[in-house]
């Protein structure tokens, strides 16, 4: 995966996060969901303003990692009853990205 691939797939999930949380109600799920759509953003910023060889053995193991789990995230973002499967899994893509992150060098 290259750095524009990487930057535009957590663009793509924002944006789901976002058609999702668009016609969930207010409660728990939806506040835990909009904290995960927020951290998520933080981390596509660094992402973006970080300076990285996306050439390494540790960036390519990484980004493999997260598209693996990317796979498991769409599978349940697009349908509304299965918010709890699709918080755990996007808890796993945003430690993911944490591991893309420290693989690049950037403070995590």
């Amino acid at each position: 995966m290259t750095r524009s691939e990487l930057i535009a797939l957590i663009e793509s999930v924002i944006e789901e996060l976002d058609n999702l949380g668009a016609g969930m109600p207010a409660g728990d799920a939806r506040t835990e969901l909009d904290q995960l759509r927020d951290q998520l953003s933080d981390q596509q910023l660094r992402l973006i303003e970080a300076n990285f060889n996306e050439n390494t053995a540790a960036f390519q193991n990484a980004t493999a990692q997260l598209a693996a789990i990317n796979r498991d995230l769409k599978v349940t973002i697009s349908e509304i009853d299965k918010v709890v499967e699709t918080i755990a899994n996007l808890t796993r893509f945003i430690a993911a990205v944490d591991q893309v992150l420290t693989a690049i060098g950037a403070v995590v």
